[in-house]
């Protein structure tokens, strides 16, 4: 099966092998009375799908793309399908998944890589980066890499290497949603800030402290990019029970963020309490919420603080900038190679290592393996 699992208006079978042909007229039983076994490459036929000729079978759509390779488009009921591959089955063919035909399908492993990510891309910007990888974009960065090991000329490849290291974490984020965590103290506008930002009550928000006891998810887009906001429970210190487990929860997802987002109280706020969590936490954007509330306010000089209000909207958008720019600082052109999985990361750190210590074979080894390996 080359269509997802579900209800569909068409679903398409596809079988290869010496037997391809000869399997599909078993069923097949063209209009035109034309058998597959005496059509041209690239005829496409309409029939029926039956197991005689006593029965009305159901009228399809079948293509011969190659001598040994078929294409049955039928009707996307999971029922007509399925009977599809069962008939096939019976007439000797072995199903496979659709991950194992892509794999067989291409020899290039990178590329094999690319069509089975391609499905996962949750938006267009992140699908088309991918299709350019499907095309043979990192394939063939990878290759002149290579190359230039061959010279040998150590500096250039140690570029090149050095900045597909550096677009790896928005390669591995095309089909893994940016982890963004909300963090702050109780009733500081989290919730609602996530509300105002995926533009619907993803979060429940209430007029008292420590309303967010679990950590809630709301994935979305912004400027193209996939990412996934995380609203967590309000860190203070408290003595019920259920809410220290929210805040344990809190801590972890901060931990494994891939941006903090701190919330400060516009109504509330001291400057010795901004000035610690700057502190602590530089690398994280700080936000001022409320500023609705707050009356004439004066922010510390710098690119990381920011000012919103999720009540009327204001500064949401420099905030989504702020986001985007942080998580995506170079953005790449349409074509350029990205590195998209934990297997070509490693492999680039290795190479990269390898050239380090002048073992230009082992670097090459290393980067070879990515064309060949299972994956």
């Amino acid at each position: 099966m080359l269509t997802p699992p579900a209800r569909g208006a068409i679903a398409t079978v596809a079988v290869r092998g010496p037997q391809a042909v000869a399997s599909a007229d078993r069923y097949f039983h063209g209009l035109g009375k034309l058998p597959l076994a005496d059509a041209e490459v690239g005829r496409i036929l309409v029939g029926h799908w039956r197991e005689n000729d006593q029965q009305p079978g159901e009228e399809l759509v079948v293509a011969k793309l190659a001598e040994e390779l078929v294409e049955i488009h039928c009707h996307g009921g999971l029922q007509a399908s399925r009977q599809v591959l069962n008939h096939l089955q019976s007439a000797g063919c072995e199903l496979e998944s659709w991950q194992q035909w892509n794999s067989a399908t291409h020899d290039d492993a990178i590329v094999a890589e690319a069509h089975l990510a391609l499905p996962e891309a949750a938006t267009t910007q992140a699908a088309l980066h991918l299709w350019d990888q499907c095309q043979g974009a990192l394939s063939r960065e990878l290759t002149a890499i290579i190359a230039l090991l061959d010279e040998p000329n150590f500096e250039v490849a140690t570029q090149r290497i050095d900045q597909l290291l550096r677009l790896a974490p928005l390669g591995q984020s095309l089909t893994r949603p940016w982890s963004i965590v909300l963090a702050g103290p109780p009733n500081v506008g989290k919730s609602s800030l996530l509300n105002k930002i995926v533009g619907y009550d993803r979060a429940i928000v209430l007029d008292m402290p420590g309303t967010t006891r679990d950590v809630l998810h709301a994935t979305t887009a912004l400027d193209g990019w996939p990412v996934q906001f995380s609203d967590t429970a309000g860190i203070r210190v408290s003595d019920d029970q259920l809410e220290q487990a929210g805040i344990a929860k809190a801590k972890a997802a901060l931990i494994s963020a891939d941006l903090v987002i701190v919330l400060h109280d516009a109504a509330q706020l001291r400057p010795d309490e901004l000035d610690k969590s700057l502190r602590e936490l530089p690398s994280a954007l700080h936000v001022v919420n409320k500023i609705d509330l707050a009356g004439d306010l004066e922010l510390p000089q710098s690119r990381e603080m920011l000012a919103t209000s999720a009540v009327t909207g204001e500064g949401i958008s420099e905030l989504i900038t702020a986001i985007v720019e942080h998580l995506v600082p170079e953005v790449p052109q349409p074509g350029a190679p990205l590195p998209f999985t934990t297997r070509q990361l490693d492999a680039l750190r290795d190479a990269a290592q390898c050239i380090e210590q002048r073992h230009a074979d082992s670097a090459k080894s290393a980067l070879t393996q990515l064309f060949q390996a299972t994956i």
